[in-house]
């Protein structure tokens, strides 16, 4: 009778804990097919005959069965998520080690349970400093000039004061998003007719709507539905889409006000990049300023989304890597969207590489790899020209948007499906030796 009673507490024990798991992950902007793997490995460890587990964007379902217990069932709503890449590898981390035993079941909950009090957050001023920095590489990114950077890089200092401040105001996301953009418009504006800085408001405002850029969202939106689960990808994608549009809708609205002999300069078109030779070759400064500006922009960008320090490197390296061989790319004559495609595509595996001796979740450097290539200037361009009746212009450049977002979703889906059929060719050819 001990023993029986022994038996189920421990499994309660167990329950408690996946389903604690799993919740901090679904919170924090975890998959949900790694939320799902992660709570049947846990739950496993109670040793019963069944255990299951359901994840969809908004709740979790986890049971435990057994035929010499009473089966326990749990669901559990999420209300509020965020993208917090720290949190979901500190609850992985958590999680492998009391499946492989180096921790007891009491240690891992306790130390659960202080994850999630924990706010886990870098100091608000670095914080906003980052967020400045990440602004004014991404407006780098995209062809702006030094003065456009030094402009992008107070506009994204204000805006980051702004994000900090209203941080713990719990007012709809979709409103705070459309009221950023509409602030970073009117930053723009500021630095470069009141304060006459930046160049090309434009590029300014695409490169401070990009930390609004909802990237964890659409590649865990592409790898739910990859593994299956269509309901949380396609919800996770029209998330991901409407938060986009609001993002650079506010922007594009406020520049559809501007008198006509401004709205000229509201979308730079058949410019040449800053320090751009096009009767050159690979090797000028603007390519050596272009890696730099990734490699800082996917590095800080990593920090706003809560990654750990101890990755911020590699996230910098791959940032640095996939554009490299972006640019690189058209110089030997590949069209820009094969570009696309073409270096996501291959600095995948690097990320897979990093995840696997870092021993940390790939979406940490799966999302280094994507942001940049993440097209926030034409998500503008698009929004802008939808908005002033130019429907031509906006069909072009939304069909462009679309298809560099897509092929960046497909290099991934590519990706990760040979990542998955590859085991099986390798345990066939093993088999077959040892017929042999």
């Amino acid at each position: 009778m001990m023993n029986d009673m022994q038996k189920t507490d421990d499994r309660l024990k167990v329950f408690q804990t996946a389903a604690l798991i799993g919740d901090i992950m679904l919170k924090n902007g975890a998959e949900t097919y790694r939320v799902e793997d992660t709570v049947r490995r846990v739950l496993r460890t109670a040793g019963v005959t069944d255990a299951e587990a359901v994840a969809t964007l908004t709740g979790l379902t986890i049971s435990l069965e057994d035929p010499s217990s009473a089966p326990m069932t749990s669901v559990r709503r999420v209300d509020t998520r965020i993208s917090h890449l720290g949190k979901i590898e500190v609850a992985n981390e958590i999680s492998r080690e009391y499946v492989s035993g180096k921790i007891t079941i009491d240690k891992a909950y306790e130390r659960l349970q202080a994850l999630d009090a924990d706010p886990m957050r870098y100091n608000w001023k670095i914080v906003i400093l980052v967020c400045s920095l990440t602004c004014g590489c991404f407006c780098l990114l995209f062809g702006g000039t030094m003065r456009d950077f030094a402009a992008t890089l107070l506009a994204g200092l204000l805006y980051g004061c702004f994000a900090y401040l209203t941080d713990r105001i719990p007012f709809n996301s979709f409103l705070k998003t459309m009221l950023a953009s509409f602030l970073i418009g009117l930053f723009a504006l500021l630095f470069t007719y009141g304060i006459p800085i930046a160049e090309h408001p434009d590029l300014v405002i695409a490169g401070c709507i990009m930390p609004l850029v909802p990237g964890l969202s659409i590649m865990n939106g592409i790898q739910d539905t990859l593994y299956g689960d269509y309901l949380s990808g396609l919800a996770r994608l029209i998330e991901a889409f409407l938060s986009a549009l609001l993002i650079a809708g506010g922007a594009g609205l406020l520049m559809q006000g501007l008198p006509e002999s401004l709205s000229y300069q509201a979308v730079t078109e058949n410019f040449v990049p800053w320090l751009l030779d096009p009767s050159k070759g690979f090797l000028q400064p603007y390519y050596a300023v272009q890696t730099i500006a990734a490699f800082l922009s996917a590095l800080t960008f990593c920090i706003i989304m809560k990654a750990t320090p101890k990755h911020l490197l590699y996230c910098g390296i791959l940032g640095a890597a996939v554009w490299i061989l972006y640019l690189a790319a058209p110089v030997f004559g590949v069209s820009r969207l094969a570009s696309v495609f073409l270096s996501s595509f291959l600095i995948c595996p690097l990320a897979s590489f990093f995840a696997r001796v870092r021993k940390a979740p790939t979406t940490i450097f799966f999302t280094a790899v994507t942001i940049n290539l993440v097209p926030g200037y034409g998500m503008y361009k698009f929004m802008f020209y939808l908005i002033g009746q130019q429907y031509e212009n906006a069909l072009a450049s939304g069909m462009d948007t679309l298809a560099a977002a897509a092929l960046i979703a497909a290099a991934l889906a590519t990706h990760l499906s040979i990542r998955k059929i590859l085991p099986f060719f390798r345990n066939k050819g093993k088999k077959g030796s040892m017929q042999s």
